[in-house]
């Protein structure tokens, strides 16, 4: 499996500065870099009063990495996937999971 981490990936971490007066600057922060797989696992449109929206759900696999969490972004190229869930089978386990969702 570890061949197929065939992809150069950034991971991406939000932080929040406060941009004085009472609000925050949203930023992401690349904490990590990984090569990954990703195989797309589902798709559906959402339809609202003014769009029709795609999301595509992914698979993304990569070597285990304890500091990956739900919330991060994959940054694959161009592509945004937004961290939904981290299957991770602990120490013993080579690989970690990631479900995630492309942003548009």
């Amino acid at each position: 499996m570890i061949g197929a981490l065939n992809q150069r990936a950034s991971i991406m971490a939000q932080t929040l500065t406060p941009d004085g007066g009472g609000g925050y600057i949203e930023s992401w922060d690349e904490i990590a870099q990984a090569w990954v797989s990703i195989e797309p696992v589902s798709g559906s449109d959402v339809f609202g009063p003014d769009a029709v929206e795609s999301r595509v759900r992914h698979r993304v696999t990569l070597r285990r990495n304890a500091g990956v969490a739900a919330g991060q972004r994959v940054v694959v190229g161009s592509r945004i996937l937004r961290i939904h869930a981290v299957l991770d089978a602990g120490p013993q386990s080579a690989l970690t999971t990631l479900l995630c969702e492309e942003l548009p």
